[in-house]
């Protein structure tokens, strides 16, 4: 699994994940992305096209983000998820919690104007 940075400024982030966020891959990204995520305290982009398989425990890796990302006002949102992957996106109903944008360019847009209220 691999973490790339695609953007950020002082109001959002952008990041892509590339491989497959299984068991292995959680383990392998999981620092990584969680600490850069949640040390920079803006609403992020979380960009899922390059993601080939989510399991479980990927999915509990997005809510923990959220739920830091939260504690300071901001959100995750995610991206542009595969066929595949967003099946498994609308089978856990974190879309509830987290909003999941088909298109890069609208999640980015609301990553850069999103607030909980």
């Amino acid at each position: 699994m691999e973490l790339k940075i695609i953007e950020m400024d002082d109001v959002y982030t952008h990041v892509s994940l590339v491989g497959r966020l299984d068991v292995v891959g959680a383990l392998d990204v999981d620092n990584k992305l969680s600490g850069f995520v949640v040390a920079r305290k803006k609403n992020t982009v979380l960009e899922l096209s390059d993601v080939s398989f989510l399991g479980s425990i990927g999915i509990r890796l997005f809510i923990n983000i959220a739920k830091a990302l939260g504690l300071e006002g901001k959100r995750l949102i995610l991206a542009n998820p595969r066929p595949m992957v967003k099946e498994v996106l609308d089978a856990s109903g974190i879309g509830t919690h987290i909003p999941i944008e088909s298109d890069v360019e609208q999640a980015v847009e609301k990553a850069r104007t999103l607030t909980i209220s």
